[in-house]
């Protein structure tokens, strides 16, 4: 097992003296949650947009490919509006499941990339890998999205699933791309009406730009 554990520290060594870079990003997030609420007759999940902000280390490989491990700090969330049902031998109720959920999450990526173009003027990568986030605390209207009492929310706190996109770099420093997370845990946010129907994932665009060290 030792031998095992230096060979791989060996192989990180000899990869990361090759290249390594520390990069900054910061952008816009457009986010929703799943299509099953987003198709629900009676139920109109609407876009939702926020911000992120944080650092990339990217490690380069061999053969055009690199490892890209991250930190963020990224808002996520939804906008929901409950339409009026009629149910047959009953009088018309409202959903009410109205609200405007902003989640505030701590995110780690860990993208895998491959270089589609590497000259000194123009890069091109295109990259997927999971991540994993732990929300810091967020607000629905004037309820909070992590707790479990009256009248708030309970959105799960751990949220993990894959990222992937496609960035350019221009000289190696300036950076913008673009990155879509497909969560794969269940928010589960249960408000007084049809919640059920939240029991939905997180789906965030990402339009990012930065700089690399």
């Amino acid at each position: 097992m030792k031998k095992l554990l230096a060979i791989i520290a060996l192989v990180v060594l000899g990869a990361t003296s090759t290249y390594a870079q520390l990069g900054l990003r910061a952008g816009i997030n457009f986010n929703n949650i799943g299509k099953d609420a987003k198709d629900d007759p009676f139920l109109k999940a609407e876009n939702k947009t926020g911000f992120h902000i944080g650092a990339v280390y990217n490690i380069d490989l061999i053969g055009g490919f690199a490892i890209e491990p991250g930190l963020y700090f990224t808002q996520k969330g939804f906008s929901l509006d409950g339409e009026t049902m009629t149910v047959p031998g009953a009088s018309m109720f409202d959903f009410s499941a109205k609200g405007d959920a902003n989640m505030n999450y701590l995110e780690v990526p860990v993208n895998v990339k491959y270089k589609l173009l590497d000259l000194a003027v123009l890069g091109l990568d295109a990259h997927i890998g999971p991540f994993l986030a732990y929300g810091l605390g967020g607000k629905c209207k004037d309820s909070k999205v992590f707790d479990n009492g009256d009248g708030d929310m309970n959105c799960k706190r751990f949220d993990f699933g894959l990222q992937m996109g496609i960035g350019a770099q221009i000289a190696k420093k300036v950076y913008a791309g673009v990155n879509y997370d497909m969560s794969l845990t269940k928010v589960d946010a249960e408000l007084p009406a049809s919640k059920d129907n939240l029991k939905e994932t997180n789906h965030v665009w990402m339009i990012s730009v930065g700089f690399n060290f």
